[in-house]
């Protein structure tokens, strides 16, 4: 897994280096990948419409061989395969893209490991040079009785699974390191390890005053509001409006294709309307701030992308209509 997450590291961190933002690293890091995506969202709308535009075909199908599923299914085989359309096609090049989403969650997971090139061992040692624990509470990653809980679990020797778990521990070891301790930090890891303290450096979480590295909470007034706590709050709640509004465009896009009505696909259009955008409210309030802010910057992107993919494939939208309209009118008579 560490080899297909590096070279989206390496993008991240190139972006990084370039204006010193983490906040705007992810936001180019996700036009980057929308863009390079793009001919896989113009695949996928292709599919669509060649699907569309076979329907009237498989009806008829439908009509002689309904009774015999074994034959008809045999006869639609052969139809897509005659006419080079692969009907699993608009869903397939459609997961990419969550490919991509799942591999940035993996590297914002773990910065020592993708960013600094750190080994498991490499950063327990580090840990045991930071005052970790304190930090974790007192900056809100962690409230006290889970702080309690994880010494309890050190004690029992599980020292081993402490930075590799959903808690984000690699990433406030990270927010830690700063100017005043970076230099002994590498001294002591290079006195370990030759050469592995070279790779140590600061990272700026700050993006619009809010820290990316922290995990946004429901209880923003937990401790007194501020315009931080209040801001992280926000960045979900923004990000799941987005989301909903990318699916509304996306839909009204894929309707132009469509000539009559689909009440199974549109049952489906309204239930993945209302279902992304949830899973956005909710892992957005489970993971960094910074994974919100990339979901906004590849939700605008797409709106842009689905404008330009309708633009482009009109002629395709259009036959397809008319394809549906004289089925539509065959069926009456």
């Amino acid at each position: 897994m560490g080899i297909f997450l590096q070279p989206f590291a390496w993008l991240l961190l190139f972006f990084y280096n370039l204006f010193n933002s983490y906040g705007l690293a992810l936001i180019l890091f996700a036009i980057v990948i929308k863009l390079v995506l793009f001919p896989v969202t113009l695949k996928s709308k292709k599919s669509m419409i060649q699907t569309t535009m076979l329907s009237g075909k498989m009806q008829q199908l439908q009509k002689q061989y309904g009774k015999d599923k074994e034959r008809y299914n045999l006869e639609v085989q052969k139809l897509y395969e005659r006419e080079k359309v692969n009907p699993m096609g608009g869903c397939l090049w459609s997961l990419i893209p969550m490919i991509v989403l799942i591999a940035l969650y993996g590297i914002i997971r773990e910065p020592m490991t993708y960013f600094m090139g750190l080994t498991m061992e490499q950063i327990q040692l580090l840990a045991g040079q930071l005052d970790w624990e304190n930090a974790a509470v007192s900056n809100g990653w962690m409230t006290a009785a889970a702080m309690d809980k994880l010494r309890e679990q050190l004690a029992e020797g599980k020292i081993s699974d402490l930075f590799q778990n959903g808690s984000y521990n690699q990433m406030y070891l990270v927010s830690m390191i700063n100017s005043e301790n970076l230099a002994s930090l590498q001294s002591f890891l290079n006195g370990q390890f030759a050469g592995a303290g070279d790779n140590l450096f600061v990272m700026n979480f700050q993006f619009l005053g809010l820290d990316l590295s922290k995990i946004p909470t429901w209880k923003f007034w937990a401790g007194g509001v501020s315009p931080s706590s209040l801001g992280l709050f926000v960045l979900p709640i923004a990000s799941t409006a987005v989301s909903y509004l990318s699916m509304k465009v996306s839909m009204a896009t894929n309707q132009m294709n469509s000539g009559t009505e689909n009440k199974q696909m549109d049952q489906t259009n309204k239930m993945m309307m209302w279902m992304m955008p949830l899973m956005s409210l909710w892992i957005g309030f489970t993971v960094p701030a910074g994974l919100s802010i990339y979901w906004i910057a590849q939700y605008f992107t797409q709106m842009i992308q689905e404008v330009i993919c309708g633009r482009m494939l009109k002629k395709d939208y259009e036959a397809a209509r008319q394809a549906a309209a004289k089925r539509e009118a065959e069926e009456k008579e």
